[in-house]
């Protein structure tokens, strides 16, 4: 009889070298095996699970389109090509202004034309909500998306930010457009006078970043320029980049300048608070958002430096790409130079008679023709392609079914180009925006519609136009690459940075 002691016993059996390593190599060839295995099994997986999710909506009268591959979409044709191209393409063939697609990792629905862009204006909250890509929430640590959609973040400014980036807000911290004023005459007398040759978007870049800092930071020390200046161009180009976080991929330079721009902000506010309660007076709008502490509007600072850093990256970009292809096609249309140069010479008459010598709002509104050129600008080279939305319950479109969950890319440049709407839409023309060319509602919004449209539009035509007349009163110029060529997958960027030959009017 067999006791409990012996059966618990375990034999150990010897084995010679030879056996060892015999054995040695049969666990190695598992292994291998095990991984194969696993490399065929996990794409067949998420292919059965994406066989499933499109089988299951199947019965639903969807938007025309495909999916593409299993997780990845058509996320790769998007980034390879541009989101023009992109739209343009699906939208011949199949002769409608909404596809479906899937982007991101997502099942996207992209909407387009006046009546998609009056139908997601009106039913903004409603239907839809917005929604950031994974990649955006990690960059501007953003809260998870399932929460009300209240929260303070980039989607959500606090403690009135929105009305503080309207004209009468800008002009109460910016001085009455002196300091912007300051900013740019800084700006020339240390990047272009003295130059024959330069190229302008770096520059316009550098000017557009020196401005958010004094807006929305208080500072206009060079150092802190020139120390964030490259982190924000690696966010910038982060946003949308294929999101594989490794040492030495866009994605991690864009979370790594992120997460430096955000202690800096958050130093920046402990700064703010400490001046503030010792009476000082601070400048930058983040200096409000701190003060409105004091009447009990507490807002973390975690937070204020995420929408601080949110709202400096995206007018950054806006008021450098539409600047850079302005000052482009302003020096290759001596037509488009003269109206500009005759409506800014006028400007400048009516300020000496008024004995002021810089711009106000009032005189900015007078600057009709040159925001008619801002916005021929935005039209052919747009900085907002548009904007995502999610669907917050199954709602119809068209006649097409859109599923709750299901992404929406509303494609304010949709319209840009087309025929059907612009006449000659590749020309640049800015009388399309002047006088009794009224275009109908809904066919062109360049910051977006609705309750969220872009809040800063007035801080970004302020900034524009101004830049525009102190350029002009100043220099002449001519543009060295009429034809060169514009690349980028979102936002359109001039592969030779638009080099021009530059003159001094005196």
């Amino acid at each position: 009889m067999m006791s409990a002691r012996d059966k618990c016993r375990v034999t150990y059996w010897p084995i010679n070298k030879n056996q060892s390593h015999t054995l040695i190599l049969h666990i190695k060839k598992m292994d291998t095996f095990l991984q194969s295995l696993l490399l065929i099994l996990i794409p067949l997986i998420a292919f059965f699970c994406f066989f499933l999710k499109t089988k299951q909506i199947g019965t639903k009268n969807m938007p025309p389109g495909a999916f593409g591959w299993p997780l990845v979409g058509e996320t790769y044709q998007l980034l390879f090509k541009n989101i023009e191209n992109f739209i343009q393409e699906r939208a011949e063939k199949h002769s409608s202004e909404i596809f479906k697609t899937n982007l991101f990792g997502e099942p996207t629905v992209v909407m387009f034309g006046p009546a998609a862009n009056k139908f997601l204006s009106i039913n903004e909250s409603k239907l839809v909500k917005v929604w950031y890509m994974k990649s955006q929430c990690k960059l501007f640590n953003l809260p998870d998306q399932n929460q009300n959609q209240t929260q303070v973040g980039v989607a959500s400014p606090p403690v009135k930010v929105l009305g503080l980036l309207k004209h009468e807000g800008i002009i109460r911290y910016m001085g009455n457009n002196n300091n912007i004023e300051s900013i740019i005459q800084k700006h020339f007398i240390t990047h272009w006078e003295g130059k024959t040759e330069l190229k302008v978007y770096p520059l316009v870049k550098s000017f557009s970043i020196s401005l958010a800092f004094q807006f929305f930071l208080g500072t206009d020390e060079t150092h802190y320029v020139d120390k964030f200046a490259t982190k924000f161009e690696n966010l910038f180009s982060g946003i949308y980049s294929v999101p594989m976080d490794f040492p030495g991929s866009t994605y991690h330079r864009a979370i790594k300048g992120a997460s430096e721009i955000r202690k800096e902000i958050q130093y920046m506010i402990k700064d703010k608070i400490e001046g503030l309660s010792k009476g000082k007076v601070m400048d930058g709008l983040l200096a409000h958002i701190v003060d409105a502490e004091k009447s009990g509007k507490y807002v973390p600072k975690i937070e204020i430096s995420n929408t601080i850093m949110g709202l400096m990256n995206a007018s950054y970009i806006s008021i450098a790409t539409t600047l850079a292809f302005m000052i482009k096609h302003i020096g290759l249309s001596p037509h488009i130079y003269q109206r500009i140069i005759s409506e800014h010479a006028d400007i400048k008459r009516s300020s000496k008679e008024s004995g002021t010598s810089q711009l106000d709002w009032d005189s900015i509104q007078k600057l009709k023709y040159t925001w008619a050129v801002a916005l021929e600008s935005m039209r052919l080279y747009s900085p907002a392609p548009g904007a995502f939305r999610e669907a917050k319950t199954d709602f119809t479109y068209e006649g097409f079914t859109i599923p709750k969950g299901w992404k929406i890319f509303w494609a304010f440049i949709g319209t840009n180009k087309n025929p059907k709407y612009f006449d000659k839409p590749e020309s640049f023309d800015p009388s399309r925006f002047e006088g009794n060319n009224v275009l109908a509602p809904y066919t062109y919004i360049p910051f977006g519609s609705g309750p969220r449209s872009c809040p800063g539009k007035d801080y970004t035509r302020l900034a524009i136009l101004t830049f525009i007349h102190n350029l002009v009163t100043k220099f002449k110029w001519e543009v060295m690459l009429p034809d060169e060529e514009v690349s980028g997958a979102m936002i359109p960027i001039p592969t030779e940075g638009i080099p021009i030959r530059l003159h001094h009017l005196f």
